[in-house]
């Protein structure tokens, strides 16, 4: 049987990689004849090993099918090479650990070409949203289609990538690689474009209607090194890939898709792929094994132990678990993270917090709220939180989470209301697309976007305040502590109370959007075949 060998550069930080591991698995389990090189940073190749045996568990309970896929996703730590200096410009950004990974990509690949190698040619490479590399400099070496790995969602990809008619930022990142030849100039004018001030309405699918300023709704400034990331992403899509690969599906997207694929497919030649949302859902329901609890550490261990101790204190669903992932903060509005603490301390709900998530924002006295949170009994952190095994929780209510992608799919694995406090990039659009209409399976916080969103503000309120299906009044936001506390106390402490109308609705949609996605994943269906169709494309074998 014929080898084929994808090289798949998974990202330079976890949030991007952990979802390639998952599609690897995916890819593999698909195809018999496959292995995948899966090219990591060395501090993430250190850490994979284990959370693909995990995934592995849930994707191939079989075990002569498990050794099988493990034995044929080789993880590669890729370096720099020796004597590589990370430009100035970009050496204390955001950017760097993409910039630094891109120049190891490139090495990488020369060098798997020009010595000898256990394993095959690539057929095809993958590479991240931020992989800055020049096409020409990749097919010389070996003319293999190269795919573009977006790890978010359809909706998010339309704003930023499709044409004229949408409201999104696409047409705008296309005229400025068109007309604009100085990379400086480019990537100042590329930042500038990603943090618009634009009240234009973006129309971009699936989600409801947002002014592009909502794409940046409480994020300040834009931060060092953004253009490089623009530069990049958007070359990649538009000069320098063959195709893309996007972590969703039309299950979930279908108008979204729809849209992509009339650009892309129809007039770019350019092949839209639907991967699916990369996560695991047991066949025994929404509930966490004890077979994989006994594995968690320590200080995770101590998590949960909380979680239990909450359970036979308050009762099923009363503690809420805030998580910014971790990039994300309340940068520019630390004190609302006191206002968060001081009003689950003051009605007595305990909650679960990183210690990411609160060094991120130290400021004076957040520390010894948390400390007195805790020798409340009302806290619990941890420097990394076991998200699944919370998640799935019978103490857990609600999740308030910033709303990115891998961890909303998360929450719907988990069937996880979720309490949406949105910061920038996809997350104000997938905040939207769940929490408003006339069923929202989510709730989404205003106020957190700080006092600016007196100017900017959300469509959402463009007809004037609001009342919520409990018959709660719903101001229009001004970001003041004050209304924030009050939006707190009316999400957090009695709209997503135990037991409350409205959190079980929510609850129950979510149930129903996790089956809606268990149903996708079956045989046959439209995201089975359009992986099925990329790797046919290279000659892939599909199991039988």
């Amino acid at each position: 049987m014929s080898i084929r060998h994808i090289a798949f550069f998974g990202g330079a930080v976890w949030g991007h990689a952990r979802p390639a591991l998952q599609f690897s698995i995916t890819l593999c389990i698909k195809s018999p004849n496959l292995v995948i090189s899966l090219l990591l940073p060395a501090n993430l190749a250190a850490v994979a090993n284990s959370p693909l045996e995990q995934f592995l568990s849930l994707e191939a309970p079989d075990v002569n099918v498990s050794k099988d896929v493990r034995a044929r996703i080789k993880i590669v730590a890729i370096t720099p090479p020796e004597g590589y200096e990370c430009p100035a410009e970009l050496a204390q950004s955001i950017a760097r650990p993409f910039k630094d990974s891109s120049v190891a990509l490139v090495a990488y690949w020369s060098r798997i070409h020009a010595e000898p190698q256990d394993l095959p040619r690539p057929s095809m490479l993958i590479v991240d949203i931020f992989t800055d590399y020049e096409r020409e400099q990749i097919k010389a070496i070996n003319d293999v289609p190269i795919l573009f790995w977006w790890s978010s969602n359809l909706n998010y990809f339309v704003f930023h990538f499709a044409p004229e008619g949408t409201g999104g930022l696409g047409p705008s990142f296309l005229k400025a690689l068109d007309t604009i030849s100085d990379i400086g100039e480019l990537e100042r004018a590329q930042a500038e474009l990603w943090s618009p001030t634009s009240d234009e309405i973006a129309r971009v699918g699936d989600a409801p209607p947002l002014h592009q300023y909502e794409h940046a709704c409480a994020c300040g400034p834009v931060l060092p090194g953004a253009g490089f990331l623009m530069r990049t992403c958007t070359s990649s899509v538009f000069k320098k890939v063959d195709g893309h690969i996007i972590c969703s599906g039309p299950w979930l997207e279908p108008k979204a898709l729809e849209i992509l694929k009339a650009q892309f497919e129809t007039t770019l030649k350019k092949p839209v792929y639907c991967a699916n949302l990369q996560i695991s859902t047991e066949k025994g329901g929404p509930n966490f094994p004890p077979e994989r609890l006994a594995l968690l550490s320590p200080p995770e261990q101590g998590i949960i132990g909380f979680l239990d101790d909450a359970l036979v204190k308050y009762g099923p669903e009363s503690v809420l678990y805030l998580s910014w992932g971790t990039n994300f903060a309340p940068f520019a509005t630390p004190w609302q993270a006191d206002v968060f603490i001081d009003t689950m301390v003051e009605n007595k709900r305990p909650f679960v917090m990183s210690q990411a998530t609160i060094a991120a924002i130290i400021s004076p006295g957040l520390e010894d709220r948390i400390w007195r949170a805790t020798q409340a009994g009302l806290c619990a952190t941890a420097s990394w939180i076991p998200q699944e095994a919370v998640l799935k929780h019978k103490a857990l209510g609600a999740f308030v989470t910033h709303g990115g992608w891998n961890s909303t799919c998360e929450a719907i694995g988990a069937a996880a209301p979720m309490i949406f406090w949105p910061f920038a990039v996809d997350q104000p659009f997938i905040a939207s697309s769940l929490s408003e209409g006339p069923e929202p399976i989510a709730w989404q916080l205003y106020e957190t976007r700080g006092p600016s969103v007196t100017e900017f503000r959300p469509y959402f309120f463009k007809d004037g305040p609001k009342t919520s299906a409990s018959g709660e009044h719903i101001p229009i936001p001004t970001g003041t502590p004050r209304a924030l506390k009050a939006e707190f106390e009316r999400v957090l402490i009695r709209e997503a109370a135990p037991g409350s109308f409205e959190l079980k609705e929510r609850k129950e949609r979510m149930v129903a959007l996790r089956q809606r996605f268990i149903d996708s994943k079956q045989a046959g269906g439209e995201c089975d075949q359009s992986i099925s169709t990329m790797l046919t494309s290279i000659g892939c074998r599909m199991r039988t």
